[in-house]
């Protein structure tokens, strides 16, 4: 909503700077987003009267002018397609400045002196999206005839600030300049005075009459006509202050219904009364694919939750979002009839979001508009066209519905609102704080009587009157104070939280990057590293790439890898935690699962001195995985299992990540081809359910001291078969000797050369320990010796 400080003070009085209106009105919680100054870098500017205008002789698109700017007559150098002799215009003088920082010098432009600069509306800092279509492309001339060197931006209105208010969704009374101007009086005092609506009613009776089919949908709807209304530009100061608030003026018919709207927050709409083809104006919901043209010229296809209004067989507007082009006030309009109604706020919001139509007037109600301001708004329009239109208006006002124009009623005390807000604010400074809302108020036997008007019916609980009470008292106001009876705690992260952040210093460690990707993704990457094929999809996505749920991080980790290896970034590892969305196969809310992902391209381990590095591969990945998993106290609990689970995963080098034997996760080498298409070499990913992991409690981790003896090792070479895992042989090992050995891990495998086809060669080293005393020969025989009796047991051929 754009606020006009000079429109506003047309409503209250305000003596206070912009900026300190500005501040003041963000604290009091409507927060000011920006002040549009009109008069910012603007010098020199004044009203100029054309005298004559005759060809440029040296350029055909070029005229010569004779300005008089009140002071002297001086000629300018004009290419504007509409300037004209006669004519009162705006004119930037020689020293002038304009927006952008442009400076006016005395010029010569093919050979003719041009002594300042003639002004269109955009180059005095007005959008062109605003400016009226007479001028667009051309410059600006009045209509009337202010005196030539009067300062230009007050005879345009333009001397003025406007602020634009970011509003909550709440607060619908604010978007409106008379919602402003209560605001401002709450903040500053004074009294609000309402827009003139006493119309002249002329002896004739409105001819339409009103029927609404649907109570619900249409709760009340009210219609006044106006005959014999001039088609012509609205007064300049009713064009100006549209622009300021981001609406384009268009004829005074027209420009009436959105100055009101502005001015209650009440839209209005008008037909042309001649063709709306009855006397009968019958609100109802749609018919099913039933077909409308909008005043924008294209034909909507429309469904039974919309409303449509009809001449009691079709459609003349559709209610709340936009007229229709058979009934469209044009050049040839005469006779209007204006519409004030009440729609069910419901459904003006489903139907103008499922056509893609938000207007000011829907806005406002899908938000639901106040029920004191539908007949006050509506005379306002009367009186504006017989006053600027020369409109006769009729008598009556053609209506069905009820309007419930009771106050709502809330009961608070001054005991409630200080006990919730810390303060010792008396009966009688929050009775006065409630008047300047312009909320009534009075207090009996302790207790204190709110009463709401419609305007305001976001309040309902006697809360709502406590934060009024705080926002208008100032929040900077309220003491701090530690909360009474409460035992105070020091806060603490969660287990859950402790563990996430384990893991991201865990990975940064190991020289990862966190990255930070959208939840959203586009159809052709679901079922991407994922079992899931199906994902919930956006009903209005805002592109093709961002148009459901993701069911896997990797897809996006890959393309952030790809965007830095084309930009040479060559060596990348990044991970991310976030969630991936499972339907479960049902139209509902989608599960949302917590996951960790990451992935490594390039060259590891490089050093310069060596010129040595390994590629980034699946060890690297697990090794990033069993680092992690130690960390978290879990190493023995996680192992991993081959795996082709997925196509864009290389099917020898990939495994399942088990934890407690349930499956979490996986990590792999993308398949080549894979890799290839997204312009990567030998590229490892991981993704594993961080919600699984975080769900296991370890507890406290034991320390023990270092052991005083000296450990033994031994290494063992077997051939086994090539399908055989390292981990079962590992068990086996672990099984045979289950006292003693401290650790065991391959160092080497082999397929080839002097190995049969089908075998494969695993080295293995195995270290004993004993914490109590050394190890002797013997007794490392009597360790090792089961060890490899199990391992002949079991089929393998150990290898001198």
């Amino acid at each position: 909503m754009r606020v006009s400080r000079e429109w506003l003070e047309t409503f209250i009085d305000i003596n206070v700077p912009t900026d300190e209106l500005a501040e003041s009105i963000t604290r009091g919680g409507i927060e000011v987003d920006d002040i549009i100054d009109y008069t910012a870098d603007i010098k020199k500017l004044v009203v100029g009267y054309v005298k004559s205008v005759k060809p440029h002789p040296e350029a055909d698109r070029l005229n010569l002018c004779e300005v008089d700017t009140g002071e002297e007559t001086t000629q300018i150098v004009c290419g504007a397609p509409n300037v004209k002799a006669d004519s009162y215009v705006i004119v930037s003088k020689v020293g002038g400045r304009l927006p952008g920082g442009i400076k006016i010098k005395r010029a010569k432009l093919r050979g003719e002196v041009s002594e300042g600069m003639i002004c269109s509306l955009e180059e005095i800092g007005v959008k062109e999206e605003y400016v009226p279509a007479e001028y667009q492309g051309g410059i600006f001339m009045f209509n009337s005839e202010p005196a030539p060197g009067t300062e230009a931006l007050e005879a345009l209105y333009l001397d003025d600030q406007v602020l634009e208010f970011d509003l909550t969704p709440n607060r619908k009374d604010a978007l409106s300049m008379i919602g402003a101007a209560y605001e401002a009086r709450a903040l500053f005092g004074g009294e609000v005075e309402t827009p003139e609506t006493a119309v002249s009613e002329i002896d004739d009776t409105v001819t339409v009459a009103i029927e609404n089919e649907d109570a619900e949908a249409v709760p009340f709807y009210a219609a006044r006509e106006v005959r014999g209304v001039e088609i012509k530009p609205a007064p300049l100061w009713m064009q100006i202050r549209l622009i300021k608030a981001g609406i384009r003026p268009i004829n005074n018919v027209v420009d009436i219904s959105n100055y009101v709207l502005m001015e209650y927050g009440q839209p209005l709409h008008m037909f042309d009364r001649d063709q709306i083809g009855s006397d009968q104006i019958v609100t109802r919901t749609a018919r099913e694919d039933e077909k409308f043209t909008t005043l924008d010229g294209k034909e909507r296809t429309l469904n039974t939750d919309d409303i449509v209004v009809t001449n009691g067989e079709v459609p003349i507007a559709l209610a709340g979002v936009m007229g229709g082009l058979d009934s469209e006030v044009t050049d040839k309009t005469v006779n209007v009839v204006i519409e004030s109604a009440l729609f069910e706020p419901v459904k003006i919001r489903k139907t103008s979001s499922r056509l893609n139509m938000r207007s000011e007037a829907s806005q406002r109600f899908e938000k639901g508009v106040s029920h004191e301001f539908i007949l006050p708004a509506v005379n306002r329009a009367a009186y504006l066209l017989e006053k600027y239109a020369g409109g006769k208006t009729l008598k009556g006002i053609a209506s069905e519905g009820e309007l419930n124009l009771k106050p709502g009623v809330i009961q608070t005390s001054a005991d409630f609102i200080n006990n919730r807000l810390g303060t010792e604010l008396t009966a009688a400074e929050i009775l006065g704080t409630l008047q300047k809302l312009g909320l009534g108020a009075e207090e009996k036997d302790g207790a204190i009587d709110v009463i709401v008007p419609s305007r305001r019916d976001d309040l309902k609980i006697p809360e709502d009157i406590s934060e009024e009470v705080a926002r208008i008292f100032g929040y900077d106001n309220i003491p701090s104070t530690l909360p009474e009876y409460s035992v105070i705690t020091p806060g603490r992260l969660s287990d859950e939280q402790a563990e996430v952040r384990v893991i991201k210093r865990q990975l940064n460690a190991q020289g990862f990057s966190q990255a930070i990707n959208y939840a959203l993704t586009s159809k052709k990457r679901i079922g991407e590293f994922s079992t899931l094929t199906d994902s919930l999809a956006l009903l209005m996505p805002m592109s093709e790439d961002r148009a459901v749920l993701r069911t896997s991080l990797i897809p996006h980790l890959v393309d952030n890898a790809t965007y830095n290896v084309n930009r040479q970034q060559k060596n990348v590892s990044l991970f991310e935690i976030g969630k991936i969305f499972d339907t479960n196969g049902q139209d509902q809310l989608p599960d949302e699962i917590e996951m960790l992902a990451g992935i490594v391209t390039g060259e590891q381990h490089k050093t310069a001195w060596t010129n040595t590095s390994v590629p980034s591969d699946f060890y690297t990945v697990k090794g990033v995985l069993e680092a992690l998993f130690t960390k978290l106290g879990l190493v023995g609990r996680v192992t991993y299992k081959q795996s082709a689970a997925h196509d864009e995963l290389h099917p020898g080098r990939t495994a399942e990540v088990l934890l407690d034997d349930k499956v979490i996760g996986f990590a792999g080498e993308l398949h080549p081809q894979y890799a290839e298409d997204h312009d990567l070499g030998q590229t490892a990913v991981f993704e594993i359910n961080l919600a699984e992991v975080l769900k296991v409690k370890t507890g406290s981790i034991l320390y023990d001291f270092l052991p005083k003896y000296p450990s033994v090792s031994r290494d063992v070479a077997l051939e086994v078969d090539s399908n055989v895992n390292v981990s079962e042989i590992i068990g086996q090992i672990r099984a045979a000797a289950p006292e003693y050995l401290e650790d065991v891990y391959p160092f080497d495998i082999y397929e080839g050369e002097h190995i049969a086809d089908g075998k494969k060669s695993v080295a293995l080293h195995l270290t004993y320990l004993d914490r109590e005393k050394t190890l002797t020969d013997k007794d490392i025989e009597a360790l090792h010796t089961p060890v490899e009796d199990a391992l002949k047991t079991a089929g393998y051929i150990l290898r001198g």
